[in-house]
């Protein structure tokens, strides 16, 4: 069976993200099937028509990234999904086959709106399953001895529970053309060592999305893919897992694995601020690790555990220092006026801010609420939303005790006064930057040049 697998997302703030989605998908349906790969970002609509036209698939698979950028005044991705949908529509009858953390967080609604024939919710690589059975004509709710395919929605029929995907993680041999193409916007490339999130963060999709359960893939097999994209000539990695730092014994043995394999390549992940000694940061840095970007969300005791956090201030500064003693960037992430926020708390996390030497900040105002989180919970008991309320355009939770004025005031002064204090309005022209600077040949994500106090 032919089959193309696109990716919807054009969003290149702040910077192009490679679709790892569709690639690790196109790795479990070879060699079996014949795989092809879009993206509209790199190729424009014309580029997908022109590949449904010279490729002819008998099944397309579209990968919908994200729901919207989280920002209050931002915009929802939807229209864009409506007109990748229907260019995939006016150029091949084959049946079209939605997946993605967007779509796993949106199941039915995302079906109905781009008028899909089915979805795969959960860990897309199940769409081997489904090209399995409709290449052989037999019924997908078949499969498995009757129990159907993981995570298979279909319109107007309920969706069959997902389980963990069990067979091979990797990039796909059909994507080496479209991670050439992304070499050449910034040189970026990734890899998930994991899935799954033990944490309880009060706003987080990833339980939903990947599941509460650590699955770690092979600590070898991981490292032979960063040996492969280094040899093809990647430069950066960034380490896309929810929280790289999870499985400290996994993490450090591919650590242990690259030094031992030298294999020279910078690369990025998302840590949590704990749990992170000085001997594991210097490991790190040794296999390559040149930029850390914290999860921290707030600088104040009392409004982590209202977060869910599994840490407290103390366990940040240590974590900050342990990371920059090894000569590693980092940055913080923060999201201002959630659930037990006010406007002490708020200067609590300024002035904390302003001690932490040598990083950069990236304050969010407001949390995005999602279905099923704590916090949608919580802003349902609050009378925020009302319980049947789906979601699925944004709505926010802000806490009542943060004045809107004086927070908008008072984040703008701190911007005013630090150049390492971006805000959100701030963020487009920090994009703009950093593809310049990618053209000329920097590497990396480069919000290090805004670390100064």
């Amino acid at each position: 069976m032919r089959i193309l697998l696109v990716s919807a997302n054009r969003e290149r703030q702040p910077q192009p993200v490679f679709p790892i989605g569709i690639s690790y998908v196109a790795r479990a349906l070879e060699p079996d099937h014949e795989v092809r790969l879009a993206d509209v970002l790199i190729e424009g609509l014309d580029g997908l028509a022109r590949t449904i036209d010279d490729f002819a698939p008998d099944l397309v698979g579209l990968s919908l990234r994200n729901v919207d950028d989280t920002r209050p005044d931002g915009h929802t991705q939807i229209a864009g999904y409506r007109e990748v949908a229907a260019r995939i529509r006016q150029g091949t009858r084959a049946p079209l086959v939605l997946g993605g953390s967007a779509y796993t967080l949106f199941p039915d609604r995302y079906l109905l709106e781009l008028g899909a024939d089915f979805g795969i919710a959960g860990e897309g690589e199940h769409l081997r399953l489904l090209a399995d059975a409709l290449a052989s004509g037999r019924d997908p709710d078949q499969a498995r001895g009757g129990l159907g395919i993981p995570g298979l929605h279909r319109p107007g029929r309920p969706g069959v529970p997902t389980v963990p995907w069990q067979g091979p993680v990797g990039h796909a041999v059909a994507a080496d053309r479209l991670l050439d193409a992304y070499r050449t916007v910034g040189g970026m490339l990734n890899v998930q060592t994991k899935r799954g999130c033990s944490m309880r963060c009060c706003y987080c999709t990833y339980p939903t999305i990947e599941g509460r359960r650590i699955r770690n893939h092979a600590s070898d097999g991981l490292v032979d893919e960063v040996a492969r994209l280094v040899a093809q000539g990647t430069r950066f990695l960034f380490f896309v897992d929810s929280v790289f730092n999870l499985d400290l014994d996994h993490t450090a043995r591919m650590a242990e694995e690259m030094i031992r394999r030298d294999l020279r390549v910078s690369w990025a992940g998302y840590f949590a601020p704990n749990r992170l000694t000085p001997d594991y940061a210097r490991l790190l840095r040794r296999a390559g690790l040149t930029h850390a970007e914290f999860g921290t969300e707030s600088l104040c005791d009392p409004v982590l555990k209202a977060y869910g956090k599994p840490f407290t201030v103390e366990d940040v500064r240590a974590a900050h220092d342990a990371l920059g003693q090894a000569g590693v960037h980092r940055a913080h992430f923060l999201i201002i006026a959630g659930p037990g926020e006010t406007q002490a708390t708020v200067e609590d996390t300024i002035a904390v801010s302003r001690t932490l030497p040598d990083t950069v900040f990236f304050p969010f105002v407001t949390m995005r609420i999602y279905p099923g989180t704590p916090l949608h919970r919580q802003a349902v008991a609050e009378g925020v939303i009302a319980a049947d309320d789906p979601l699925f355009d944004p709505v926010f939770y802000r806490s009542r005790d943060v004045p809107p004025d004086w927070l908008d005031a008072r984040m703008r002064q701190e911007g005013a006064d630090r150049p390492n204090w971006v805000l959100d309005e701030s963020l487009d022209r920090m994009a703009a930057l950093v593809a310049r600077l990618h053209a000329r040949g920097r590497i990396g994500p480069l919000w290090e040049l805004l670390a100064r106090p």
